[in-house]
């Protein structure tokens, strides 16, 4: 089971950690505001007041055992970069931490985020998207039970293809795209190539990550 710590509980600190309760994930919601944590205790597996700045506090909850760490402290920029900066140092696999602007991203990912969500502007171009383009469909129009999701290639997928794996019929996933990252040596970061509607031939390269759509049960088991 998914293991995630859901530090600071605002409106998207809340709803990140319902979300990920009704998808069967195994949560911990943390607040320094003992009232915010009573609103949700009902709601995850775990709820407890502590200040998450303190490392020590940090490492007494296991957090370093987590698999991933959402930092959605939004009004205290400091204390998010301190979060962020400590469950990185734990060795938390995926540290997601919220910015409110590309400055601040800047900073977290410098100190240690390995993903930045940044709310108002990813919705905000998301309904930009669906104002001018009507066949566009959103993730949340999906059945209830299904989603859309990044996924990385599980490692014994590589060397095989889609066809052999009978990817649909036996892991019920439908895959969107590919993503395959190149390494150039003078680029700064990976070139990306994309592979839209792979058909059976395509086969998977270590690295490779895909957008598929399924039923949560089933996306669970690869995260």
């Amino acid at each position: 089971m998914l293991k995630v710590a859901v530090l600071g509980l605002g409106r998207f600190g809340q709803a990140v950690a319902r979300e990920l309760n009704r998808q069967g994930a195994e949560v911990l919601a943390v607040d320094r505001n003992l009232n915010k944590v009573n609103e949700i205790i009902q709601d995850v597996d775990e709820a407890e007041s502590f200040d998450a700045t303190n490392a020590n506090l940090l490492e007494s909850r296991n957090i370093a055992k987590m698999d991933a760490v959402v930092v959605a402290i939004g009004s205290n920029f400091e204390a998010s970069v301190l979060v962020t900066m400590h469950c990185h140092e734990l060795g938390v696999p995926l540290v997601c931490a919220k910015a409110l602007n590309e400055d601040q991203a800047d900073v977290l990912r410098k100190v240690g985020a390995d993903r930045v969500i940044k709310p108002e502007e990813d919705v905000g171009i998301h309904l930009a998207r669906h104002l001018t383009h009507d066949s566009v469909v959103d993730f949340v129009e999906l059945p209830d039970g299904f989603s859309l999701r990044t996924l990385k290639v599980p490692d014994d997928w590589v060397g095989q293809s889609v066809g052999e794996l009978n990817v649909l019929n036996e892991h019920h996933l439908n895959i969107i795209q590919v993503m395959r990252f190149g390494n150039q040596e003078e680029a700064q970061q990976p070139s990306e190539t994309k592979l839209p509607l792979p058909d059976g031939s395509l086969i998977f390269q270590e690295g490779d990550k895909m957008e598929v759509i399924g039923q949560d049960k089933h996306l669970i088991k690869f995260e």
